[in-house]
């Protein structure tokens, strides 16, 4: 059975690899701590706090909240917190 549910996001751990940032960087040849700089700067970019709308069986709950996230944002998350707003 089908719920509706909005939820709030807390605490989101963005999935950012030195791929993602390497492209970005000015230099010919970034040493790792160039690379973790730019990977701090693109989760710190990046909201912490999100209200979705999810329509799913609930115990898919916390799959959808995370595709939701990357749907939102365009990144893959290794980890977040939520909790349900509302639930119908």
């Amino acid at each position: 059975m089908y719920k509706f549910y909005r939820v709030k996001t807390t605490h989101i751990d963005y999935c950012v690899e030195d791929e993602d940032v390497i492209d970005t960087l000015p230099m010919d040849d970034p040493d790792d701590e160039d690379i973790e700089d730019a990977i701090d700067a693109v989760k710190a970019s990046l909201p912490q706090v999100l209200e979705l709308e999810i329509e799913c069986e609930p115990d898919d709950l916390d799959d959808m909240v995370c595709d939701a996230i990357s749907e939102e944002t365009g990144w893959l998350v290794d980890g977040f917190t939520y909790d349900i707003i509302e639930e119908n």
